[in-house]
């Protein structure tokens, strides 16, 4: 039998521990989660056991209050943030094993007090649905530091269907969640095989390889301000690809949007490499869709070469790059065109380049495919969402092939 309740009949709240960086460790005697270490990397989860990326210490000497430290089955929630659009992020801790923990600077401890009514992981899921988000923004405040405060959260309604549908909406959820991490650690994979090969091919290399720069093997193009090109009435538009949506491997609805009119040139589409060459200097195949390229992001394409090759060049001169941008941050640190014609390049004979773009182009594209595929799954994830919670798609019938992980039990 379902039911409505208010989150706060059904948790607490609480603040965590502010501890700044310079007493951060890299080992110690407590696990800290900061807010800062959970936009990239972490998603839905933080599995104590298998972090997606490592997590920072803390001494044991820290001041510490009882409610700050972690239990397994917290919920981890961003509740501060510098923009509107990242507040309301969720994370399970899946810490099983019992391991010290503590939350961190602008984080809250979500903790479920009625595990009879809701699942900690149904919850996390719930919390992290676009509609609920919606909902909590609605109680924010601040003008440059954005804020929502937990009393407001606490007194957000939901309605809960049984434990046992619950558990099944869970563990559907919990696949699609699961191969979209192993698209990521393939991928992770696939990319070290990548710097291994070029290695490889580096250390192949002779007189007889031509010497080239990247401007020669590769066109770079500028995106433009889209804000001059807002679309017209009627024109839906396209995304526009800025370093933001470039970080995070895809646009938002919350994303601004251009004219679907702009020049080809300017247009992006799955599978393209993007360069970011001022502020963030990041370097990526973008799998998010068709959007329009914003300003300060290069477009990197080539009518002669594969893009394993214009890729992987590109990418070991970014060291480079990354260093001249800071020497020019006393504004926004960027890169001029002139870095990329001084970037040196080794391009083998005809038919030993055809025996490399056989071993390497399939693996890039492998990447791609890999990353479009967890783009549709989260697709998918927040099209199921609502149904599954409102109870518009039956789970009844669903079995559980597995016993319950521990993130499902009823505690």
């Amino acid at each position: 039998m379902g039911c409505r309740v208010t989150l706060g009949d059904i948790c607490s709240f609480d603040r965590g521990a502010s501890i700044p960086r310079t007493r951060m460790l890299n080992s110690g005697d407590l696990l800290y989660i900061h807010y800062g270490d959970l936009y990239k990397g972490f998603d839905l989860r933080i599995d104590v056991e298998k972090p997606a990326k490592p997590l920072p210490f803390i001494s044991a000497d820290e001041k510490i209050k009882d409610s700050q430290r972690l239990n397994d089955q917290d919920i981890v929630y961003v509740l501060t943030s510098e923009t509107v659009d990242d507040l309301g992020h969720a994370y399970l801790f899946n810490n099983p094993s019992g391991k010290s923990a503590v939350s961190g600077t602008e984080t809250t401890i979500v903790r479920v007090e009625r595990k009879d009514v809701v699942l900690p992981a149904y919850l996390n899921y719930l919390m992290s649905s676009p509609r609920f988000i919606s909902e909590l923004r609605q109680y924010t405040r601040g003008m440059k530091v954005f804020r929502v405060h937990p009393s407001d959260v606490a007194r957000i309604e939901v309605d809960l269907p049984s434990i046992d549908e619950q558990r099944k909406v869970v563990a559907i959820l919990d696949a699609i969640y699961e191969k979209q991490q192993t698209n990521t650690k393939l991928n992770d994979y696939l990319a070290e095989l990548l710097d291994v090969l070029f290695v490889d091919m580096l250390n192949d290399a002779d007189a007889s390889w031509e010497r080239l720069s990247l401007l020669d093997i590769a066109s770079y193009k500028n995106g433009l301000a889209m804000q001059k090109f807002r679309p017209a009435p009627g024109d839906p538009g396209l995304p526009v690809l800025k370093i933001k949506e470039l970080g995070q491997g895809v646009c938002t609805p919350d994303s601004e949007r251009c004219a679907s009119t702009i020049d080809e040139s300017v247009k992006i589409h799955d599978g393209n490499l993007v360069f970011s060459w001022s502020g963030t200097l990041l370097l990526d195949f973008w799998a998010g869709g068709d959007a329009g390229l914003n300003q300060h992001l290069f477009k990197v394409t080539s009518d002669r070469y594969p893009s394993w090759l214009y890729y992987l060049w590109t990418k070991h001169h970014m060291d480079r790059f990354i260093m001249l941008a800071k020497d020019r941050a006393t504004t926004m640190g960027h890169i001029k065109r002139s870095a990329l014609a001084e970037s040196e390049v080794l391009i083998p004979p005809v038919e030993q380049l055809e025996v490399l773009t056989r071993r390497m182009q399939p693996i890039v594209d492998e990447l791609v495919v890999n990353k479009i595929q967890s783009r549709n799954l989260a697709g998918l994830r927040d099209v199921l969402l609502p149904k599954l919670m409102s109870g518009e798609i039956d789970v009844s019938n669903v079995r559980l092939s597995m016993p319950p992980n521990n993130h499902l039990s009823a505690g």
